[in-house]
């Protein structure tokens, strides 16, 4: 029997294989379970992705403003010390002009001085003022002389408004 039975087990399907159906591939649960699990880590690498994305958007926003303010800092020191080297040359002008102007006031106060006490300028207005007070009398006495020519009254009388003329320049100058 031994073998006849052999051919037919060969030919006859186990009790077990067709009691139990097909086989579940081990392979398709694995597979699954691994693109469950890649598909997890995608969702994660993603969000980690957009937290990452999110954290330098935000570290760029404080840079960009730490940076404005550095530069306006940066800024307003460069005015400042513009303003005060600007400040300094323009004191320093004007420290300069007012030494100048000081200098120039002094020398013209010693000019007036000296021409103020000028004997000389004080001896030409004493003259000046007596030459028209003759010349006034002489005017006079010719107005009140009918024999006297008025062209000759008019020439004195000329004479008389350029010496008054000349006096007032030398009182001027004193």
């Amino acid at each position: 029997m031994n073998s006849a039975t052999a051919p037919e087990s060969a030919q006859m399907p186990d009790v077990v294989e067709l009691t139990s159906g097909p086989q579940p591939d081990p392979f398709v649960d694995a597979l699954s379970l691994l693109a469950s699990e890649l598909s997890g880590i995608a969702a994660r690498i993603q969000e980690l992705e957009r937290a990452h994305l999110e954290r330098m958007e935000t570290a760029a926003a404080k840079l960009r403003e730490q940076i404005a303010v550095d530069l306006k800092n940066q800024h307003r020191v460069e005015l400042q010390s513009g303003i005060q080297v600007i400040r300094e040359e323009y004191e320093q002008q004007l420290r300069l002009a007012t030494a100048q102007w000081e200098a120039e006031r002094q020398s013209l106060s010693q000019d007036l001085a000296r021409q103020r006490n000028s004997s000389k300028l004080s001896q030409e207005v004493e003259q000046t003022e007596a030459t028209l007070e003759t010349l006034q009398e002489t005017i006079q006495t010719m107005l009140d002389n009918p024999t006297v020519d008025l062209s000759r009254v008019m020439q004195e009388k000329a004479r008389q408004q350029q010496l008054q003329a000349y006096l007032k320049g030398l009182k001027f100058d004193v």
